[in-house]
């Protein structure tokens, strides 16, 4: 079989999931949910990512208030010769300057602006991914504690079988006490170790709560089960394109690019300072011989042009330069990470899948088989306690194997959608450098 032979057996009616919680259903709601769904409720809940989201409403404002002119000066100057010669000669002057930018300065200062955008986008999206993965494992790992501990229980309830079985052989003398003894003791061991997983199961499953922005009290259940595709799982092979464009990390270097190379057109206008143009006003009193005071109004135009020489903004420049070299080298490592990340995810999983299927086909099957073959015998009196209960640990043993192994090919099920970004709810945005 290439289905996992014992979930039948593992989740009788005797045995539902709500009892294997560590959250009784009149303590608290339950919600059942689809992977999908517990994912985009984290990704709309998720405190952490609401308070990463507001740096798009960051870099959208430096949007709106980039790219505007310095404010205007007012100058206003009065001189008198008071501590001269005292002609009573004075005059007052009212100046109005703006400075403009020579190059291309302010648009320069926009541009960088809406890369920051694109780059505050991208990394919410890669955000939004590694919560996503984080939810896949989490939902994965809190349904096999939960088939473990459904296990455990089913064995403890055929243990009970068989001392009620028991009891009134040993009041007849059929039965050696010491054999009731036995069962027991195994059935302490049992709960002790029910009292683990149910300690793991319930920390896992406040830490999914966590992840998905709800309630602690809420109990989560998964409506995804445990059990293996009937062939091994093969997926359309990504070409490079399709795979980089999914990946949100990979469209962060790409915004990186494109802030870097918008800095350095924003530098490279830098070499020259803006120029300040002057409209101004005087009214002057002066003596005028043989006149005496006169009065003469004055108006005029001036302008100021820095002058290059010792300062012409390189060190800005040269660092723009290198920040684009690094971008360029970040995102050919990028790209490599990328693909061998996938090769290795895809070969996993399909390895996986294999170990499982094997892990849980038959050999569960025919320790099932063995355990009721040797109670049926042992009730019989053809069988030792020994035996049944060896066989009854082979088949925990068996069990507890194959839910790892099964762990492991729905760990690397998530493991493939992680690398290939596979989740709904991820904003891709768009930098120009990813044509």
């Amino acid at each position: 079989m290439a289905l996992i032979a014992f979930w039948a057996w593992a989740d009788l009616p005797a045995l539902p999931l709500s009892s294997v919680s560590s959250l009784h259903a009149e303590e608290a709601a339950v919600r059942s949910l689809a992977p999908s769904e517990a994912i985009a409720i984290a990704l709309k809940n998720n405190p952490d990512l609401k308070v990463a989201e507001l740096e798009i409403a960051r870099a959208n404002s430096r949007v709106r208030w980039s790219g505007r002119l310095d404010n205007p000066e007012l100058e206003v100057t009065a001189a008198d010769d008071a501590i001269g010669l005292g002609d009573d000669e004075r005059t007052l002057e009212v100046a109005f300057s703006q400075s403009f930018p020579l190059t291309s300065r302010l648009r320069d200062e926009t541009g960088v602006r809406r890369a920051q955008v694109l780059l505050a986008e991208a990394e919410i999206a890669e955000r939004r991914r590694q919560l996503a993965y984080e939810v896949d494992q989490a939902s994965t790992l809190l349904m096999v504690s939960r088939a473990k501990l459904s296990v455990s229980q089913k064995l403890v309830q055929l243990n009970t079988e068989i001392v009620d079985f028991m009891r009134p052989l040993v009041e007849k003398g059929e039965a050696s006490p010491l054999d009731v003894t036995q069962v027991e003791l195994t059935n302490r061991s049992l709960q002790q170790n029910i009292g683990s997983l149910k300690n793991a199961e319930r920390q896992q499953a406040l830490h999914l709560a966590k992840l998905l922005g709800i309630d602690p009290k809420t109990e989560v259940r998964i409506k995804r089960g445990l059990q293996l595709p009937l062939t091994q799982p093969t997926p359309a092979k990504l070409s490079n394109a399709e795979l980089f464009r999914r990946r949100p990390d990979h469209l962060l270097t790409l915004a990186q690019h494109d802030v870097a190379q918008a800095e350095a057109l924003l530098a490279d206008a830098g070499r020259w300072e803006d120029i300040s143009l002057k409209v101004f006003v005087e009214r002057e009193q002066a003596v005028d011989a043989p006149d005496g005071l006169e009065r003469n109004t004055f108006t005029g135009i001036g302008v100021s042009i820095p002058l290059p020489i010792r300062q012409r903004n390189e060190d800005a420049i040269e660092q723009a330069r290198i920040d684009i070299e690094v971008a360029e080298k970040s995102r050919t490592a990028r790209e490599f990470n990328i693909r061998s990340e996938y090769e290795a995810a895809l070969h996993a999983a399909r390895d996986a899948h294999a170990l499982a299927a094997e892990a849980s086909g038959t050999v569960i099957e025919l320790a099932e088989k063995n355990l009721a073959d040797f109670r049926t015998t042992y009730e019989q009196g053809q069988a030792s306690l020994l035996q049944v209960q060896r066989a009854q640990e082979q088949l925990l043993e068996l069990h507890n194997a194959s839910l790892g192994f099964v762990e492991d090919y729905h760990l690397s099920e998530a493991r493939l959608r992680f690398v290939t970004g596979n989740y709904p709810g991820i904003e891709r945005p768009r930098p120009s450098s990813g044509k």
